[in-house]
């Protein structure tokens, strides 16, 4: 009787521990603190994400409230990065949980933290003035000159671009600037020769500047592309499973035309 009883217990015991959530080291973090601390720039970058508090809204917004949800706890956005280098470093030092800030993967941003799959995959583009490029084609077609580019190209200060130009425009003069404005104003004047980013910042200058094009034209590079993702720190993989089921269920071939609408409708 007493073999019997031992043996129910311990058959009662087994089903309780396989019924008790085994839950990891990053998600118990988390739920200790009770909130999902997200990393975005202090600048606005809509329809990814703009506004404060409870204005707040954006791409990268239902993303992170997403993940929260799923978690369990609530989200708290912390908008004083002043650059997107400085939006990886907060994750990679733990003073954020994830960054969704439209951010880019770049070769040095893998060595620091772990980025899910992309929800965005947008093709690298630039604006080019048109006489620079009238001047320096010498009977070439652009996509030739674009490829051997070496005149003055600007881009975000500390952004993905700056490491992109690097790479892929080695005989190019760099300027980096803080204000995309500034480099189209630039672009526009003749300043400089081009400035560089993804396809969707490149055409909603025509949207928003439709003046621009008597001056300057686009260029879309189609072979090179600008994944964007969130990171997690680099211990943090079970964060990641869970940051990449929410991107695989809920915001996946998200395109340049959505996005698009998205920042349209917004502007209404």
């Amino acid at each position: 009787m007493k073999t019997l009883i031992a043996l129910a217990l311990v058959f009662i015991t087994g089903i309780t521990s396989a019924q008790t959530p085994i839950v990891s080291p990053d998600i118990v973090a988390i739920k200790k603190k009770n909130v999902l601390v997200v990393a975005m720039t202090k600048k606005d970058t809509p329809p990814f994400y703009s506004g404060e508090g409870e204005n707040i809204r954006g791409l990268d917004v239902e993303i992170a409230r997403k993940i929260g949800a799923v978690i369990g706890v609530p989200v708290e956005f912390r908008r004083d990065a002043e650059s997107f280098a400085e939006v990886v470093e907060q994750v990679r030092t733990g003073v954020a949980d994830v960054a969704v800030s439209k951010l880019s993967i770049t070769s040095p941003r893998l060595l620091m933290v772990r980025f899910s799959t992309p929800y965005v995959k947008l093709r690298q583009a630039m604006i080019v003035n048109r006489v620079w490029l009238s001047q320096n084609s010498k009977g070439r077609e652009p996509h030739v000159v674009i490829r051997n580019f070496d005149g003055k190209i600007a881009f975000i200060r500390n952004s993905s671009y700056d490491t992109f130009a690097r790479a892929n425009f080695p005989k190019a003069q760099f300027i980096p600037e803080d204000s995309w404005n500034t480099i189209i104003n630039n672009v526009t004047s003749g300043t400089i020769a081009a400035g560089y980013r993804d396809e969707f910042e490149i055409k909603k200058i025509s949207f928003e500047k439709p003046d621009a094009a008597i001056s300057t034209k686009t260029v879309t590079i189609s072979d090179s592309v600008d994944e964007i993702a969130v990171a997690v720190h680099f211990n943090a993989t079970h964060l990641l499973s869970i940051v990449d089921h929410v991107v695989e269920n809920d915001f996946k071939n998200i395109d340049t035309k959505k996005l698009m609408d998205r920042y349209k409708a917004e502007k209404k």
